[in-house]
């Protein structure tokens, strides 16, 4: 039997970065979305303060290509059907779904305008 491993003290979520090809239209578009400011770290980090946590955008390079696709922000909504919408008519393109979970809720995955991958959860209508 192995030693257990010590855990980090995590106390929760600080920030959801996305590497993307213009920092600026992408922070722009989830701030109209989230409907807050763009603010900047410097000139390579753009970021939003949400109530919840950090979301943050950084040049994509060789080390972080655009659409590296290994992780996706999920939105919790009231209803997906009209968060799809309102995100479609955003620039978003529907990837997956909507499909209802083993747990009863309703998900969806878009591709967001800057390579980046978008899903949702919540009700159907």
């Amino acid at each position: 039997m192995s030693a257990a491993l010590a855990r980090p003290a995590v106390t929760g979520i600080d920030s959801v970065l996305f590497f993307v090809p213009d920092i600026d239209a992408a922070a722009a578009w989830y701030a109209d979305l989230f409907g807050v400011a763009v603010q900047h770290e410097n000139p390579q980090y753009a970021f939003l303060s949400l109530p919840w946590m950090k979301l943050g955008f950084h040049p994509a390079d060789a080390k972080n290509p655009v659409g590296g696709r290994s992780q996706a922000m999920y939105l919790s909504v009231p209803a997906v059907a009209p968060a799809l919408a309102a995100l479609q008519a955003r620039g978003a393109t529907l990837k997956r779904g909507p499909a209802r979970t083993d747990l009863g809720q309703w998900a969806c995955l878009l591709d967001d305008p800057f390579g980046g991958q978008l899903g949702l959860l919540g009700a159907a209508a």
